[in-house]
């Protein structure tokens, strides 16, 4: 019980240390941060726990759970970045411990804890984790409701089983696999119900194929003849797959309570807000950002089949060095017997989100997020039994990946700067890119992210070429955790300073008090200036709809280019002014934000 506790303090303080400080020294991101808290503040201000709107108008992208949750911390500390990114932060905690329980009772206390750290000190997690954003969310209910399944199921069976003098690879059939009581299926639809209210039907899809693929493979095989013929064999082999086991394997899931618990839970939401939009918000949630998500790449969001490969190895970066001698690890722990079950619901758990979002045609980084946790219990798995006994993982791959983690600290610490400062006939790299010069002038300091890795790099590839596995992980564990911190305590801050359209935003917000102001945007918006003004932002969509918007309010501002401004020109009234000027973030060119207001008038440059 003291390891236990030991272990879990030791997390608690570790994941607390990468995903609280410095929550809301930066504004809002753009795009999703923008979107989301903007969604949030307004249902806040009128008190509706129903409808989503983002700038005055109803928002189907996502259903309630993330808006609630920043609705609470908006109630708790005001209107601000803090109390829209704590929800994020304290679920990511949570999932955190969660994965270290997971990860004891399939594998060791120790598995569990370096399955945890892996978990919190990688990179994609850690960012959406103090992140405004549904992300984390999802991943803590389907990680739970996996949890439930499997402490419940095959878990539950493998100590008594073993006890008996069973191997684990004799532990066959999905009647062993399954929780044995209606009330644990219920719960963990329950769970899955409230997954469906962060993201939609794939917040119960998504965990169900997770467990259907693994009581398929569950499947108990039938012993042939040893004169069976490659047929017979081959048709064995994939008989768990067939069709009617397939059927049976469903109804064994049983789907009418999912159905019930989920309908129960996320049902009278979806009900409520189908009622009070007269239907808009499911057509629009279900119909474009469910079926045509899937079928049609949207908003640019295209990639291979391959692409979520090289987003997984860097969304799990520093940990994902491990990818080959892990894949070798688990390969090795298949033909054994003794973690088979354990090994098989795992790669189950990150094959079918990784493999199924493969298929979609729209692809983003965070969509494969819920299979995290199960890479990082392979990954604390493979630490485990390298830290036991370093005949079970390949030192010479493992030497491989630290010399990557070496490579990439050395590109940060290098090729940012040059990238900022080498000219190629008279240009840096960042401004083939379009990159702002402001921002240049900055990016070298950023090379000090590196800084971590070279150093841990080094310091657990000495460690891991004397064989000692200890300290080679915790030399891995420190930079990771020292990265965060620099990323989120110095690289962060930084470049927050630049972000032009929040700065021009709050110029708006400060004229709060004017109730008959109208501001538009022409050629340049971006969603945080909703939450940063305060108020709806129109879309003018030409000169002459430019010129009404500020003839028709005594009190206007507009959002706009240099290079649209020359649009305008002729449009405008005379007593328009140029309020604010500032670099176009994080490309070339310039925002301007146009006003037309008593208090600013002579105050400013005139547009003419």
């Amino acid at each position: 019980m003291a390891v236990r506790v030991r272990f879990l303090l030791l997390l608690i303080l570790l994941a607390s240390a990468v995903m609280l400080p410095w929550l809301g020294r930066t504004r809002f991101w753009d795009q999703d941060e923008g979107f989301f808290a903007s969604t949030a503040a307004e249902m806040y201000a009128r008190g509706d726990w129903i409808v989503p709107t983002f700038n005055g108008r109803m928002f189907g992208h996502k259903p309630p759970w993330m808006y609630w949750m920043m609705m609470l911390g908006f109630e708790t500390f005001g209107v601000n970045e803090f109390a829209a990114r704590l929800g994020s932060a304290i679920f990511g905690i949570a999932t955190v411990l969660l994965t270290y329980d997971f990860g004891r009772r399939l594998f060791s206390d120790r598995a569990g804890w370096w399955a945890g750290l892996a978990l919190a000190s990688c990179w994609m997690f850690n960012i959406v984790a103090r992140a405004a954003t549904p992300d984390v969310y999802l991943v803590f209910f389907v990680t739970l409701s996996l949890y439930l399944f499997a402490r419940w199921g095959f878990l539950s069976q493998l100590p008594e089983q073993q006890a008996e003098g069973i191997e684990p690879s004799q532990i066959r059939g999905q009647n062993s696999a399954l929780p044995s009581r209606w009330s644990q299926f219920a719960l963990i639809y329950a769970v899955m119900g409230l997954a469906v209210l962060v993201k939609g039907p794939l917040g119960v899809l998504f965990p169900m194929a997770v467990i259907g693929m693994f009581l398929l493979c569950m499947t108990r095989r039938r012993d042939l003849p040893s004169d069976a013929n490659r047929w017979r064999r081959w048709r064995e082999a994939w008989r768990p797959f067939g069709i009617v086991n397939f059927c049976g394997t469903v109804w064994r899931m049983r789907p009418l309570t999912a159905a019930a618990l989920v309908l129960f839970v996320a049902g009278p939401w979806y009900a409520a807000v189908g009622w009070k939009t007269n239907g808009e918000f499911l057509n629009e949630f279900f119909g474009v950002h469910h079926f045509r998500r899937f079928t049609t790449p949207m908003d640019n969001h295209r990639g291979p089949i391959f692409y979520y490969l090289p987003a997984v190895l860097a969304g799990m970066f520093p940990w994902s060095i491990f990818a080959v001698p892990g894949m070798l690890y688990v390969i090795r722990g298949l033909r054994s017997s003794k973690q088979r079950p354990q090994l098989t619901f795992l790669l189950c758990w990150a094959g079918v989100f990784i493999g199924l979002f493969s298929l979609a045609s729209t692809k983003l980084p965070n969509y494969v997020l819920p299979a995290y946790p199960a890479l990082a219990l392979l990954c604390g798995a493979m630490v485990d039994g390298w830290l036991a006994d370093r005949r079970q993982v390949s030192l010479p791959w493992i030497r491989v990946g630290l010399t990557v983690m070496i490579a990439v600290g050395l590109a940060i610490m290098i090729g940012l700067p040059l990238a900022a400062n080498w000219r190629f006939d008279g240009q840096t790299l960042l401004d083939r890119v379009r990159i702002v010069r402001a921002v240049q002038d900055d990016a070298g300091w950023l090379g000090v992210l590196g800084v971590p890795l070279v150093l841990g790099g080094f310091a657990a590839f000495a460690c891991a070429w004397r064989n000692a596995a200890r300290p080679a992980v915790v030399a891995m564990g420190t930079s990771a955790i020292a990265t965060l911190w620099l990323l989120w305590g110095y690289a962060a801050p930084r470049v927050d300073r630049f972000q032009s359209p929040q700065d021009m935003a709050q110029v708006v917000g400060e004229q709060a008090g004017e109730s008959s102001m109208r501001v538009g945007h022409f050629g340049c918006f971006k969603p945080s200036m909703v939450f940063y003004s305060g108020r709806p932002i129109e879309a003018c969509g030409d000169a002459e709809e430019v010129g009404q918007l500020f003839r028709e309010a005594e009190t206007s501002f507009l959002f706009t280019t240099d290079e649209r401004y020359e649009e305008l020109r002729r449009a405008l009234p005379p007593d328009v002014v140029v309020v604010e000027r500032r670099p176009n973030f994080p490309k070339t060119g310039e925002l301007l934000l146009l006003g037309r207001s008593p208090r600013i008038a002579g105050r400013q440059e005139l547009h003419r």
